[in-house]
């Protein structure tokens, strides 16, 4: 049996657009999607790949900017990177993989 969900009809029922983002992604395999959420809106923020205010003009902004292929992963490897290294007070700069290349914007 065939289950048609769009993503208009989930995010009614849903109301948060990252949660839908989020099943559309997990449970249905979507790869056309990004969720974001504040470790990814920080994290985008602060390697300079958009420079937005919220969340959702985030999400447009990485639509533009980040390879289609990276869409539906984006969120699972920035939020794991936001909670152990790129942390929003305390940033583990000098344990950072990608450091060298990181302009740290906002960081003090």
């Amino acid at each position: 049996m065939a289950f048609a969900i769009e993503r208009a009809d989930l995010q009614r029922k849903v109301r948060v657009k990252k949660t839908a983002n989020l099943v559309l992604i997990l449970a249905f395999g979507s790869r056309d999607n990004i969720c974001v959420d504040t470790h990814v809106h920080r994290i985008s923020n602060r390697l300079g790949w958009v420079k937005t205010r919220t969340p959702e003009e985030t999400e447009q902004a990485l639509y533009r900017v980040a390879d289609r292929r990276w869409w539906a992963d984006i969120n699972l490897y920035l939020v794991t990177w936001g909670q152990n290294v790129c942390r929003p007070i305390g940033p583990r700069c000098a344990a950072c993989a990608i450091s060298r290349w990181c302009p740290r914007i906002g960081v003090e």
